[in-house]
Order: C-alpha cells, then sequence, then structure tokens
C-alpha cells in the first residue's frame, strides 16, 4: 500500500528525534514513492488483476514467518474486521489503482492517491461523528478541484476513467484509516498490517486465474518488477512506518508524506522517461494545498482522532 496516512498519539512519542527511524522513515518514503512507477512498468505484461495477486502473494510468503514465530495468530473474534479491513484497504485499494494506471500517468496516480485524506476526514464527520472547522471544509473542497484538475489533465477530450478509477482507491483506502483504529491499540501497527496483507491475499486468490501463465509468458524484467514491489513498497516500506511512527513526533512523520507525490514523479521520469501533463502538475499543487489545509484544520483541534491513526 503506498502513500498511507497514518499517525500516532503525540503524548506516547518522544519529542526528541532519533536518526535511526528517521533514516527508516527516508527509505519508507523512498519505495512508496517508487510504487507508482514500478506498478506502471509492471502492467506492460502483467494485468491489473495479475500484478495485484501476484504482489500480494508474495509478500505474505515473507510475512509468514514472521506470524509463526513472533505475532501468533489473531484472535477469532478479530478475523471479520481484519477481511474487512483487507477488502477496503487491501483488495479495493490495489486493483482500482492499477486498473488506473494502465492510462493515468505513474505522477498523476501519485498526485491523486495523496487525495486520500480528504476522505478519510469525510468518513470522520460522517461516522465518527467528528466536528470539522470552515477550514477543514475549505480545503476538502479545494483538494477536490485539484483531482478534478488532474483527471481532466489526464484525459484527451474530458474526465479520464482511469483516474477516476484511482480516486475509487483513495475512497476505499480511507474506510481502512477511519476503522483501523479499532484494532491498532490491540495489536500495533506492523503485526496488525501483517494480518490484513494476508487476508487481503486470500480475498485477492480468486482473482488470479491463469496467474501461472502470465508468471510463465512475463518477461524476467517484468516479475522482478512485481517481487521488488512486494519486498520494498509493501513489507520493508510498512516495518520502516511503523518504526518510524513509534520514535518520532507524529506531526514530523505526517507531515513527510507530502514529499511522496514530488518524489513519485521524479522516479517515474528516471524510470519511465514518464512526466505528468502541464495540468496534472497544476492540479496536484491545488490537491495537496487542500490536503495541507484540512491537515492544518486538524492540527487545530477541528479533527481529533482522526489524525491518531497508523497502519
Amino acid at each position: 500500500m503506498e502513500n498511507r496516512e497514518f499517525q500516532v498519539d503525540e503524548a506516547t512519542v518522544d519529542t526528541s528525534l532519533d536518526w535511526s527511524s528517521l533514516i527508516a522513515l527516508a527509505v519508507t518514503l523512498l519505495v512508496w514513492s517508487s510504487a507508482f512507477a514500478a506498478i506502471k512498468a509492471a502492467l506492460e505484461h502483467y494485468t491489473p488483476l495479475h500484478l495485484a495477486v501476484l504482489r500480494f502473494m508474495i509478500s505474505s510468503l515473507i510475512l509468514l514467518p514472521f506470524v509463526f514465530f513472533k505475532f501468533g495468530l489473531p484472535q477469532l473474534k478479530d478475523l471479520s474486521f481484519i477481511f474487512f479491513l483487507s477488502a477496503t484497504g487491501m483488495l479495493l485499494y490495489h486493483i482500482p489503482l492499477c486498473i488506473g494506471e494502465q492510462t493515468v500517468a505513474a505522477g498523476s496516480a501519485s498526485l491523486l492517491i495523496a487525495t486520500a485524506p480528504v476522505f478519510t476526514a469525510i468518513l470522520a464527520v460522517i461516522i465518527l461523528k467528528e466536528r470539522m472547522n470552515p477550514l477543514g471544509w475549505a480545503g476538502i473542497i479545494i483538494s477536490f478541484a485539484g483531482a478534478a484538475v488532474i483527471s481532466l489533465g489526464e484525459g484527451d477530450f474530458g474526465l479520464e476513467l482511469g483516474a477516476l478509477w484511482i480516486s475509487c482507491a483513495a475512497f476505499m483506502e480511507s474506510f481502512y484509516f477511519v476503522y483501523q483504529k479499532k484494532l491498532l491499540p490491540k495489536y500495533g501497527a506492523f503485526r496488525l498490517t501483517t494480518y490484513v496483507i494476508m487476508a487481503g491475499t486470500i480475498l485477492m486468490i480468486p482473482f488470479g486465474k491463469d496467474l501461472l501463465k502470465a508468471v510463465i509468458t512475463a518477461p524476467p524484467s517484468a516479475t522482478i518488477t512485481v517481487v521488488y514491489l512486494a519486498i520494498f513498497p509493501t513489507c520493508i516500506g510498512y516495518a520502516g512506518w511503523a518504526y518510524a511512527t513509534s520514535r518520532n513526533p507524529a506531526s514530523l512523520v505526517a507531515s513527510s508524506l507530502f514529499l511522496n507525490p514530488v518524489m513519485a514523479i521524479f522516479i517515474a521520469w528516471i524510470w519511465l522517461d514518464e512526466m505528468p501533463t502541464f495540468i496534472s502538475i497544476m492540479g496536484g499543487v491545488i490537491a495537496i494545498v487542500g490536503v495541507w489545509m484540512l491537515q492544518r484544520s486538524r492540527r487545530s483541534g477541528s479533527i481529533g482522532d482522526v489524525s491518531k491513526r497508523k497502519t
């Protein structure tokens, strides 16, 4: 999962900087930003469904020893909720993202995913009955306007359907952000993420018809790219994020996420020789300004608990 917005309660975190965890955070941001270009590259030889299924199967195999030798199994009563988190945060996030990136530039995809906190805030108001001040609502409106501009910039004659798929992915991810807090205190960030990834793999397996044939026919470079996605953005990315959020102020870690689209655009330019259109970049700037305004409203107390989350 890329470009996630997760925070912890600053009261539980030492406010002094921890350089080893900041290095882990930098690595996390780098590999999460690279995921958009990697997905785009792999989609040249894999279908969106095969890409998502193969990525999660590999990730689950890597994480399986943690379940057996460190974490153990989750409690039976939590399984249904873990599968709900998997459906929203994994299945219905990664597959629409892969479908969307078939036609949307990797950098533009990262800009659209950066609007996920906006959906999260709206759900927090509707579901958790949290309050939002005028600055927060203004940020939401501006962010949606920016996302619409990105979509227009990616389409030749109007809204790009792929951009709508990616916006759908960001929307589904927001359910994960809102509801994961129920189990975070019990399991912690990396352990819960491990369970959710493995449950997500189970949900994805039915979509993996003819996957073996796809792996055989795909060039080794494409399969290596999927392995990279499984190891680095998925496993190492989430481990690094959990470590960084546990040892640094939440505001510092959360603010670093604004670097993701910038890094993603640069990586896509180097890796794929691909740049979003000027209109898409301008839309991205508008969207990120809106998200920044929303974050400011949270820090001022308009949306409280939603800012205290991590995976």
